[in-house]
Formats: C-alpha cells, structure tokens, sequence
C-alpha cells in the first residue's frame, strides 16, 4: 500500500469518527441542532445523558473492534470475535446474578452491583479460559478457543436457568439488558469504564509486528523471535478486560469486532501496525453511528444498540463465509 493510500485511509477513518460524534451530540430524539452538547449553556440532559452516552458509545465500539482485530491476528482465523473466548458471556452470568439479587437479597440496589459483579464474572472466566485451556505452558490457542465456546455454553445455560426462575418483572430486565444498550448509562459509567479501555488499548494498539508475525504461522513467528506464548497470554488477558468492561457496562454488543476489523480489511488495510489503530477510531465510530440509529431510527422509542449491530453483523457474517467459500474453491 502506497503511502498516500495509507494516509486518505486513515483521513477517512479520523473523518468518520468525527462526523459521527459531532452527529451523536447533535441530533436526539427531539430533534437536530448543529450546536447541541458544544456549549456549556446546553440544557443538562445534554451533559448528563447525551456526553456519557456518546462518550462510552465510542469506547466500546473501539475496544470490541481492537480485541477483534488483535484475536483475528493471533488465531489467523477471521471469524474469531471478543465474544468466542466465552468472557462476554461469563460477565453477563456476572451481571444477571446481579440483577437477580438486587436489593432484597444484599440491600443495595442492582444497578450498584451491575460493574463489579459483570467485571469480576468476566475476569474469572479468563483464569478459568487458562486453566481449562491447559496454561500457559501447554495451551495451544486451538484449545483456547474450544475452552471459550464450552464457557460460553455454560454461561448461557446458567443465564437461561436465572431467567426461568426469576420472577417477571426481573425476568424482563434480564431480557432487555442481554440485547445490549446505552440508553441506562450514567456519568459515572465512563469514569469506571476508563481505566479497562486504557489499558486494553495500552496492551494490544503495539502488538501489530509481532501479530504481522503471526499470519506467517507461530513456528515462522517462533523462529523470528515472538514469544507465541507470552503474545497469546497478553492479548487473551487484554481483550478479557475490555469485553469484561464493555459488558459491564452496556450489555452484550455483537459483531462489532468482526464488522470493523474487515471492513478495514477490504480497504486494503491488512498490516496490523496500521489496522490496529484504525480499528480504534473507526469501531468507535461505528458503535456511535448505531447508537445514534438505534435513537433515532423509530422515536421517541430508543431500540438496543445491540439490535443494530446484529442487523448489520448478520449479512456481513454471511458475506464473509461465502467469500471464504468462494477462496477456497479457487
């Protein structure tokens, strides 16, 4: 790729992200104003709801699309998603236990329990993903990936079993928290949110040589001097935080890391020194746009973000299993 190439991709990438975010504070339910959430004289609900929302919007479209874009790198598998390693789902058995106790049975309320208890569920499902995987001395990533499924199966048949025995009201907000929303965020969210996506991004953004590396196979990887090993811990450990998080925080949100990561892929943009950065700013983009259609779309209803990007992710799954299909027939 020529570095003028280079540069307009990554122009199109920084524009997109901007558009959408200048958009996202702009344009609400009630209507478009071409100065809303840019003065400090907009009304409140400017600053207390549309600012956080949008602000964590960009956050987790950016961490889902990163963690994608890095396990795709180190698996060369490019179905893999932050949400085949069974973390998303053990953060959501985290977080529907907390729903499912809420005030009667500790004496604090659900939405108080809702982080810790999804971060720390999501983060045990990662020790848990090692130890049945065999370690980190004689796991192999194909071992790692059957590990994840097998927790996420799990997870799901534990959340199912919540649900059934939860009464109606609780059964309801189980539901509708699964489908993955930024419509009950708060301020504080992104305060809590910020110190995971930091340091996933920290983590993963300088991994783009070794995962080059990687696409070559892990014995050509080996040989030119990456730590498979130690590679497959940090970026297993990273990605575990931020899908932890971003559950934790708004739900289960799929496709976002399959979407992004090949859609910058089709543009020519296969070198992950360059694709890792780009999945930042435009996954970011990405989730802000479909939190800005998911308000918009049938107001003053607000859909679930997470039903927009399924819409969205569903065909493309389909349209990248056909052009697999296709190559390997050549």
């Amino acid at each position: 790729m020529t570095p003028g190439r280079r540069l307009a991709i990554f122009g199109a990438c920084a524009a997109f992200a901007v558009a959408t975010l200048w958009a996202a504070l702009a344009w609400g339910s009630t209507g478009f104003s071409w100065t809303a959430g840019l003065a400090p004289w907009d009304p409140p609900y400017l600053w207390a709801v549309r600012w956080p929302r949008t602000f964590l919007a960009f956050g987790i479209g950016s961490v889902l699309a990163l963690s994608g874009a890095s396990l795709q790198g180190l698996t060369r598998n490019p179905l893999v998603s932050p949400f085949t390693l069974g973390v998303s789902s053990g953060a959501a058995l985290g977080a529907v236990i907390a729903l499912r106790l809420g005030a009667g049975a500790l004496g604090v309320s659900a939405g108080l329990l809702l982080f810790p208890s999804a971060l720390v569920a999501g983060l045990f499902t990662a020790a848990l993903l090692f130890a049945l995987s065999g370690g980190t001395a004689r796991g192999r990533l194909d071992q790692l990936l059957l590990a994840g499924v097998t927790l996420s199966f799990f997870s799901s048949a534990a959340i199912l079993f919540i649900q059934y025995t939860a009464p109606y009201v609780e059964a309801f907000k189980m539901v509708r928290w699964l489908m993955g929303g930024l419509d009950f965020v708060l301020p504080r969210d992104v305060w809590m949110f910020a110190g995971p996506w930091a340091l996933a991004v920290a983590l993963l953004c300088g991994l783009g040589s070794r995962l080059n590396l990687m696409t070559l196979g892990g014995v050509t990887a080996e040989s030119s001097g990456v730590r498979v090993q130690r590679l497959t811990v940090r970026i297993t450990v990273a990605t575990s935080l931020a899908v932890a998080a971003a559950v934790a925080t708004a739900g289960p949100i799929a496709f976002v890391g399959i979407l992004v990561p090949h859609g910058l892929r089709l543009l020519g943009l296969r070198d992950y020194r360059l694709l890792l950065p780009a999945s930042v700013v435009c996954g970011g983009g990405f989730l802000v746009l479909c939190d800005l259609i998911a308000r918009v779309a049938l107001a003053p209803v607000q859909l679930p973000v997470g039903v927009i990007t399924a819409l969205l992710g569903g065909p493309f799954f389909l349209f990248l299993l056909f052009r697999m299909r296709r190559r390997a027939l050549v």
